[in-house]
């Protein structure tokens, strides 16, 4: 029986797995890789946001002070 049993469960293991709407142990690894590489991205966008806000702030500064010359 227990034979029986593991050969049915064997064949269908992909339809169950499908059905009960199961994660596989690739689909996790994929879940870790794409986490990662959101993570670095998000990185990225942090390092670029605090580039450009201090790249914003000196050109208003230059801008204040141009406008000053000017009167």
């Amino acid at each position: 029986m227990d034979n029986y049993l593991s050969s049915y469960l064997d064949r269908r293991m992909k339809l169950m797995i499908d059905d009960w709407q199961l994660s596989t142990t690739a689909d996790i690894r994929d879940l870790s890789q794409r986490y990662r590489k959101v993570k670095q991205d998000l990185d990225s966008l942090k390092t670029f946001e605090r580039e450009s806000h201090d790249r914003m702030d000196r050109m208003e500064e230059r801008i204040r002070a141009l406008q000053e010359q000017m009167k």
